[in-house]
């Protein structure tokens, strides 16, 4: 909101030097650096200058970017940043990855620890998910909506961790002891859209989770001490089987346009956001819409279309090797 008589500096001052980078060249899934490398250089008047409107004027400044189909970082407004996973960056964890999606970074790392099962699912094991994410400064009130935010993020997370992984594979001796994988993320950076990096984080991590061969021992055979155990047999591991891989492709509405992989900038702006989950084949799973504004059909059928066209992104980025650098 502009006061009428305030003073502003006019918008095609700054709009020219940031949208004439733009080029149709740009790879469908290229990240906002790749458009800034592409930006002509800018006097420090320039750039002060739109800096400043920027930070006084957000909405105002994104909404002239949006009037052009543009965004400020490079992008069309149905593109995604560049999406990228390592596996096995964890030395200590039985599975773990590193995810990104354009500078939100995600480490997540599993751990398998044999437990009791539930009286209710006596054959079945169980995959637990916990989010590490610091909270950001701020109001009480911001403080408040993050902490909504992660919740419900961390229940999106432990639903789809649980259609992913066939509980019954984590079984060790029913009645006995099943595998409780203990799947934690934790959050480096933060540029926007948690969701999707979370998942892709999650499902490599999961991808990359090997389970010893073990027995379970009632502890009463010959020089036992009659203590019930799991007992590891051999070296040899096996694979977490996982029954459906899980993607997510977040939208947001910012002045009524939709928007594919917001950033943390463009995600104070939206009205509402939403996240589709497909498998690796594009068939829809589910919805994520934690709140906001209700979807019309058109826009449903529009963020389907995007998310089926940004999908192998994802997929390729899931089948991640093994980091050369692990800690």
């Amino acid at each position: 909101y502009i006061a009428p008589g305030a003073s502003c500096l006019p918008l095609e001052l700054f709009l020219p030097v940031h949208t004439r980078y733009m080029s149709p060249g740009l790879p469908p899934e290229a990240d906002g650096a790749a458009g800034a490398a592409a930006q002509p250089a800018q006097g420090p008047s320039e750039a002060a200058g739109a800096a400043a409107f920027r930070r006084v004027h957000p909405l105002h400044y994104h909404q002239a970017f949006l009037a052009q189909g543009v965004r400020p970082d490079g992008r069309g407004l149905l593109r995604g940043r560049r999406a990228a996973a390592s596996a096995a960056v964890v030395s200590s964890a039985d599975g773990s990855a590193m995810a990104k999606l354009g500078q939100t970074t995600v480490l997540a790392g599993v751990q398998a620890v044999p437990t009791l099962p539930s009286e209710a699912e006596p054959g079945e094991g169980r995959v637990v998910i916990s989010l590490d994410q610091p909270l950001a400064g701020g109001e009480r009130g911001g403080q408040a909506r993050q902490e909504r935010e992660q919740s419900a993020l961390s229940e999106l997370l432990q639903r789809s961790a649980a259609g992913m992984v066939a509980a019954a594979s984590l079984c060790i001796e029913e009645e006995k002891a099943v595998w409780e994988c203990r799947c934690t993320l934790h959050v480096l950076e933060a540029d926007g859209n948690l969701t999707d990096a979370c998942l892709l984080a999650m499902l490599v991590a999961l991808s990359d989770t090997a389970l010893p061969a073990v027995r379970f021992s009632t502890g009463e055979g010959e020089g036992e001490d009659g203590t019930a155990r799991v007992v590891v047999v051999g070296s040899e591991t096996a694979p977490l089987s996982l029954e459906h891989r899980v993607f997510g492709v977040s939208f947001g509405l910012l002045d009524g346009r939709l928007l594919l992989d917001p950033t943390a900038e463009e995600e104070a702006l939206l009205s509402t956001s939403f996240t589709l989950l497909l498998d690796s084949d594009g068939a829809f799973r589910g919805l994520h819409k934690p709140g906001g504004a209700p979807l019309d059909e058109a826009t449903t059928r529009e963020s389907l279309a995007a998310a089926r066209k940004r999908l192998p992104a994802l997929v390729a980025a899931s089948s991640a090797k093994r980091a050369g650098l692990r800690f």
